[in-house]
């Protein structure tokens, strides 16, 4: 699978624009035509593909988390945290992996929606100076095949950077 690297100084993947959260210390690619949600001008915090009728809308979130303890510890609370507020919740794979160049974790996990739609989430984490960083992509299960190279790629585009990191 995807390891989570930095690419700073790269271009975009073609037919998207690289969105920044956090102060800018966090990038990621979001394919052009997404609606960007964002806390305040600049500062993306997610992504979400157009609305198609009644499916579920793939989507990217970025989040920064405040942690004690280290990344295994706060990886093992996330996902039994999961485990608990998800309907149907099963992990399917959990990997060490590199994320924004600093060890993390990569989680594939599936549940159900209130609606009862199967998504497929694929997380990749890391603590970076007591904050973790987790970029978590959903998809309708379904629809797994056809968009794992557009969701590999926007794993791939993630970009940490460290100074002065500070959650949200």
């Amino acid at each position: 699978m995807t390891d989570v690297c930095a690419q700073a100084g790269r271009d975009p993947m073609p037919g998207s624009t690289t969105m920044t959260a956090h102060g800018g210390r966090v990038s990621f690619d979001v394919p052009v035509g997404w609606n960007a949600i964002e806390r305040a001008p600049g500062e993306l915090v997610a992504a979400v593909e157009p609305d198609d009728a009644d499916r579920f809308r793939t989507n990217v979130v970025v989040t920064l988390t405040p942690v004690e303890g280290s990344l295994l510890d706060w990886d093992r609370e996330t996902s039994l945290r999961d485990a608990a507020e998800l309907d149907g919740y099963l992990l399917l794979d959990r990997e060490d992996v590199e994320v924004g160049g600093h060890p993390g974790t990569r989680r594939l996990a599936t549940h159900s929606t209130p609606a009862g739609e199967s998504v497929t989430t694929e997380c990749w984490s890391t603590v970076v100076d007591g904050t973790a960083i987790t970029l978590a992509l959903r998809v309708a299960t379904l629809r797994v095949p056809e968009m794992a190279p557009l969701l590999d790629a926007l794993a791939a585009s993630l970009v940490v950077r460290t100074e002065r990191l500070v959650a949200a």
